[in-house]
């Protein structure tokens, strides 16, 4: 019995042995992984934090374009508003400068020749031209349309008053607008009238003639 007694000590002690150093074992790993994992996750931390800002520079970056462009972005015109300053070519050859017509009164539209109504009312700028009103400068500016098919309008009409490319739009940007004809009557460099639309010639003539001689007065 004492020999039995003994053997069964011995099988439990090595059994609680081994028991024991399963367990410390299984601990280690266990705060080995524990540690691995939470210098792996302050590795990652600061690497997401170096990365952030970078991105937060790019995305302030991107900002400041977008406000730049927004800060030169041309305003809609209203009676009483500073006329935008251009220089345009024209069909004769010469320039037309709007800062040189600020003791002018100038007559300013904007057509093109696919237009109904702006083809139907460009009489009444001929008749203008040919009353020769002092310190009057009339200037139709055609909207991004090819230099020939400009060209060959102005010829076929025998208009002899200023007109003025504008084929990629640059001058009309300056004076936005919902549609053509589009007309304005500048007194000192300011916006006096404006005209979206025409009638016919002759009613647009009166019109127009009524507000230059309003600004010459």
């Amino acid at each position: 019995m004492s020999r039995c007694k003994k053997l069964l000590a011995v099988i439990l002690g090595m059994s609680l042995c081994l028991s024991a150093f399963t367990a410390c074992a299984d601990g280690c790993d266990a705060d080995s992984q524990n540690g691995e994992a939470q210098e792996n996750a302050e590795d990652a931390s600061n690497t997401d934090s170096v990365d952030t800002e970078a991105l937060v520079d790019d995305s302030d970056e991107d900002a400041g374009v977008e406000v730049a462009e927004a800060n030169v972005a041309i305003k809609d015109l209203k009676e009483g508003d500073e006329a935008p300053s251009f220089t345009a070519k024209l069909v004769d050859g010469t320039e037309f400068k709007m800062s040189e017509h600020k003791d002018d009164v100038v007559l300013l539209n904007f057509f093109a020749s696919w237009c109904g109504p702006c083809m139907g009312e460009m009489p009444a700028f001929q008749m203008l031209k040919d009353d020769n009103i002092s310190n009057l400068a009339i200037l139709c500016v055609n909207c991004m349309e090819d230099k020939e098919t400009v060209d060959a309008l102005v010829k076929d009409e025998g208009f002899t008053f200023p007109i003025a490319y504008d084929e990629d739009g640059a001058i009309e940007a300056y004076y936005p607008t919902d549609g053509i004809p589009y007309t304005l009557v500048i007194k000192n460099g300011v916006i006096e009238k404006i005209y979206v639309g025409a009638a016919d010639a002759e009613t647009q003539y009166k019109e127009y003639k009524d507000a230059i001689d309003a600004c010459m007065k």
